[in-house]
């Protein structure tokens, strides 16, 4: 993926010599997305990591940028600020005979994308990318439920793991444009993945996040 992104890089540069400046444009992009977990290291501890984690979290999360791009006749670069959230939640974990719980860590980010859009017919495009992610905060949300009678109880705390606070998802989408006047609206399934390990230092095995979700844009 990192050879496809010099690659990526390579013809922006040269893509811009062959076309001048091209026109001025941005918009603003929000996107539900789903975040997956998966991890890579010692096979023990990557097992007992599988086991422990669900492979996504059960809830929806919206991520979403503003940008500005220069956009030519088959293709358009661009970069922006966004926001982004991701998240890892734990299988249900029994703790007594009256009680269970489960644990869902929580990541915030400030990003800078930085994409190429490259149109393949009239209204269908494709976009590739690669985002720097700076860790913001990071907090713990801890659900508990009691056996007996089915209530539960949320503790929200911080989280106090050493994480990398700086990393770079690759992103990848193939997108429709709907409306396509001088206000362009487009839809645009997406995937990211992180290309370095959430968890800082020397570790036994590494958690990679990564999202699928539905990107929605709106640009002039």
């Amino acid at each position: 993926m990192r050879f496809l992104f010099v690659l990526v890089f390579i013809f922006c540069l040269s893509t811009l010599k062959v076309f001048g400046w091209g026109k001025l444009g941005g918009g603003v992009r929000f996107s539900p997305n789903l975040s997956f977990v998966s991890f890579k290291g010692d096979e023990l501890t990557v097992k007992v990591n599988e086991d422990l984690f669900r492979s996504f979290a059960m809830s929806v999360l919206i991520n979403g940028d503003f940008f500005v791009e220069r956009k030519f006749k088959k293709v358009a670069f661009g970069t922006g600020i966004g926001f982004k959230r991701l998240s890892e939640q734990t299988e249900t974990i029994i703790t007594s005979l009256i009680e269970e719980k489960s644990l869902t860590y929580v990541h915030d980010y400030g990003t800078v994308p930085m994409y190429m859009r490259l149109k393949l017919r009239k209204r269908l495009f494709l976009r590739l990318g690669m985002t720097s992610l700076v860790n913001i905060s990071n907090t713990l949300t801890t659900v508990l439920t009691d056996l007996s009678d089915g209530s539960t109880s949320t503790i929200i705390s911080a989280d106090d793991i050493d994480y990398n606070w700086f990393n770079f998802s690759g992103d990848i989408g193939i997108g429709y444009t709907f409306l396509k006047k001088k206000i362009c609206m487009d839809i645009e399934p997406l995937f990211t993945k992180n290309l370095i390990g959430l968890l800082s230092g020397d570790v036994d095995a590494n958690a990679f996040q990564s999202t699928f979700g539905v990107s929605m844009t709106i640009r002039y």
